[in-house]
């Protein structure tokens, strides 16, 4: 029994190690593809040179091959092996967490990308908003002003407020009583999480953003979706131009205190460009 049970322990550690060192070659793949170096259309090199070029096993490279075409980066081509895809035609809404951070690491702040999450969040919100006027009960209505309320005692804490927001985003999604809307916040959630210096966006607004939620449940609570959606937007759209106002201050101090750092502020996506060259539009 105790060498059955040694036996599994080794066994779920290997497939652990395995896991974390596809993982590691799907991201050293994914990163020479969305910089460019591995253009759409090209094919990669065949399995024994790749799993030479990355340091893994063939099983291994399987596995990050098709984490990537799940992806929508490569896909498989019988008898010829994998070719590099769009991106922009073939990719999900997770690869910008993938572009953000690829900024990040390169020393930029990718504020066309927060900015695109921002806008992408508005369009949803605007519709999210009618709904939740329309179907909300009594009870939702008051649990969001009491989440809001508590958010409040966050301000100062940038990890505890963004937590803080998306709980209450989930209860405005509830308060919609709309199932898809629900299973795309999920993605938008993991997104979010995901994306480096998307924390530094909730938090450099933060007081702004409860005076912003403020006059959305005051129109929320007014029972007039079409009042509601038609403001929204009005009411949100400074919000995000401050905040990436902001952040764009917050990166150009850090640059420059860095004495040398880059103080380049601008997208990932510019070096991203599918089928370019690295550092072409």
């Amino acid at each position: 029994m105790a060498r059955e049970k040694s036996e599994k322990k080794r066994g779920r550690k290997s497939r652990e190690e395995r896991k974390s060192a596809a993982d590691a070659a799907a991201d050293r793949l994914r990163r020479r593809i969305l910089e460019g170096e591995l253009p759409a259309g090209s094919m990669l090199p065949g399995e024994r040179e790749l799993s030479e070029q990355l340091g893994v096993s063939r099983l291994t490279l399987r596995s990050a091959l098709a984490s990537l075409q799940a992806q929508g980066l490569i896909e498989k081509v019988h008898g010829a092996g994998n070719r590099v895809l769009d991106y922009r035609e073939t990719g999900g809404v997770e690869l910008v967490a993938h572009l953000a951070r690829l900024a990040v690491e390169g020393g930029t702040m990718p504020l066309r990308l927060l900015g695109e999450l921002l806008e992408f969040r508005r369009l949803i919100a605007v519709e999210l908003l009618g709904l939740v006027a329309e179907r909300a009960t009594p009870e939702e209505l008051r649990a969001l002003r009491e989440h809001r309320q508590a958010q409040a005692e966050l301000v100062d804490d940038p990890e505890g407020f963004m937590k803080a927001d998306l709980d209450f985003a989930r209860l405005l999604v509830r308060a919609g009583h709309n199932l898809t809307l629900e299973l795309l916040y999920n993605t938008v959630q993991r997104l979010v999480t995901a994306t480096p210096g998307i924390e530094a966006a909730f938090a450099v607004n933060s007081r702004a953003t409860l005076q912003t939620y403020d006059q959305l449940l005051d129109l929320i609570e007014s029972r007039d979706p079409d009042r509601v959606r038609r403001l929204a937007r009005t009411v949100m759209e400074p919000l995000d131009r401050r905040t990436l106002d902001r952040l764009a201050e917050a990166a150009s101090l850090f640059a420059g205190g860095e004495g040398g750092a880059k103080t380049e502020i601008e997208p990932a996506t510019k070096a991203a460009a599918p089928g370019s060259p690295k550092g072409e539009n």
